[in-house]
């Protein structure tokens, strides 16, 4: 009997150890959230170990971050709720809608802005809360651990010109158009890890800087570690009215599991919930991988600032080394375009004097036509003033002649009578003397056509000299000139 009993204890023994280590385990202490929430709602187990809170809505169809607004900070887009739990339900932790419970948020330790998904087109942008399927890698970002579409009735869709409205949840996308808008938008997720924070910036700010038409300004982020300080500033309504300034609460890891000592229900749930709570990486589970993480990006950045003073140091060489083959290439440059100016210079030079020498060489050629034409008239107007002047001369000559033989002679007729002899001899006389006058007066007339060439020969050697007197004055002023 009793070795039966120990059988079965032992039996018993190894089902429940199996059992444990088949089901998920969630160990983990939320005590500042499960303190801070219980008065706006209930803690609700939906496995084992796997602890959710359901908010208290009133307000039918309720969807997380929908009263707030949005802020672009140093952090990213920040969402600013108006909810009394926002500060933590919207910063830490993801949303997840249940077909029993509803909306119901699952409690993480890292610390954002807004952990939301976004949508976006032209005209309108739209977000909706990331599921807790969604893992944040700092390596990656945003690391989906199931195959999981947020519906399109679970997202907010607004035209740019009221997305940084105070009161955007009143220009909301009515729900008959959300199907309609989430078809044809992009989607986008844009997270970071900067400085030991996540940083999620979204759509780009310049973007929607353009698409609103506004001057939307970055503010600063304060984080405030100390409740009853956050309390102060968030019951004053100054402190959204601060255009630089954005407070908000961020709790170290020992602080959000610190357990405050209060006596909080947590309800155990009989139904079986749609949310595949083997395939959540929050918590504990994903704080080992992000330790890792972040030891592995210390390491990192250790070997980038190392090898960045290195790359800043062969920059710096390669900078000088560039300067001075600039300074040599300057150098050279600038002989080479002196070279290049005298020489150019002396083409010039070259070329002015080649069309100079052609210009007066042409000028020349002109000279001399014109010079051999006026000679040449001047020589035809000799010949023919010779000619007339002949010509006149033998007309003369005959009308001399003429005239001589037409005239009688009274006195020799009379002698004729008287003396018959005297006429026969100075008839005879007649006879033989005209001949020696006739050459006589041709002689004469070729020493008057001689003395008249003389003089115009006369005349033609003073226009002569006087050209060659002016040709060389030119020739001389000409040279004048290249000289100077």
């Amino acid at each position: 009997m009793k070795k039966l009993l120990i059988a079965i204890v032992f039996f018993v023994t190894g089902l429940s150890f199996n059992t444990e280590a088949n089901t998920p385990r969630h160990d983990v202490q939320f005590g500042f959230f499960y303190s801070s929430l219980s008065p706006y709602g209930t803690w609700v187990e939906i496995d084992y170990g796997m602890v959710v809170w359901r908010p208290t809505i009133i307000q039918r169809g309720w969807i997380p971050y929908r009263q707030g607004r949005w802020i672009w900070t140093d952090d990213g887009w920040y969402w600013d709720s108006y909810e009394p739990f926002g500060y933590i339900t919207y910063h830490y932790g993801r949303w997840y809608y249940d077909d029993y419970y509803g909306w119901i948020w699952v409690p993480d330790y890292d610390w954002a802005p807004a952990w939301v998904e976004w949508r976006y087109d032209d005209y309108y942008i739209g977000w909706a809360p990331l599921p807790p399927y969604a893992e944040f890698s700092i390596s990656i970002g945003i690391n989906y651990t199931h195959d999981y579409y947020v519906p399109y009735n679970h997202w907010h869709f607004v035209k740019y010109n009221h997305f940084c409205d105070p009161y955007v949840y009143n220009y909301y996308v009515a729900p008959k158009y959300k199907y309609r808008i989430h078809s044809r938008t992009k989607y986008r997720t844009n997270y970071d890890y900067h400085d030991g924070r996540v940083v999620n910036r979204g759509v780009d700010i310049d973007y929607v800087r353009k698409r609103t038409g506004q001057d939307i300004r970055e503010r600063e982020v304060v984080r405030i570690s100390d409740p009853k300080e956050f309390e102060r500033y968030r019951n004053k309504d100054n402190s959204r009215g601060n255009n630089d300034v954005v407070r908000t609460f961020v709790a170290s890891r020992e602080q959000i599991s610190k357990d405050e000592g209060r006596n909080i229900k947590i309800e155990k749930s009989e139904r079986k919930t749609s949310l595949e709570t083997s395939k959540i990486r929050l918590g504990d589970r994903g704080t080992n991988d992000r330790n890792d993480e972040i030891k592995i990006s210390k390491d990192k950045e250790k070997n980038i600032n190392r090898n960045d003073k290195k790359i800043e140091i062969r920059k710096e060489n390669k900078i000088e080394t560039s300067r001075e083959k600039n300074k040599i290439d300057n150098r050279t440059n600038i002989e080479k375009k002196t070279t290049e100016n005298e020489r150019n210079k002396d083409l010039r030079i070259n070329k002015d004097e080649i069309k100079i020498r052609k210009d007066e060489s042409a000028i020349k050629d002109k000279r001399n036509e014109s010079f051999k034409i006026e000679k040449k008239k001047d020589v035809d107007i000799n010949r023919k003033q010779i000619n007339k002047d002949v010509e006149r001369k033998t007309e003369l000559n005959k009308n001399f002649d003429s005239n001589r033989k037409e005239k009688p002679n009274s006195n020799n007729d009379v002698l004729k009578n008287q003396n018959p002899k005297r006429e026969i001899k100075r008839e005879t006389n007649r006879d033989f003397n005209p001949p020696k006058n006739n050459i006589e007066r041709k002689q004469e007339i070729k020493m008057e056509v001689k003395r008249e060439t003389t003089k115009e020969n006369k005349v033609i050697q003073k226009r002569n000299e006087v050209r060659s007197d002016n040709k060389r004055n030119e020739s001389k002023n000409s040279n004048d000139k290249r000289r100077r």
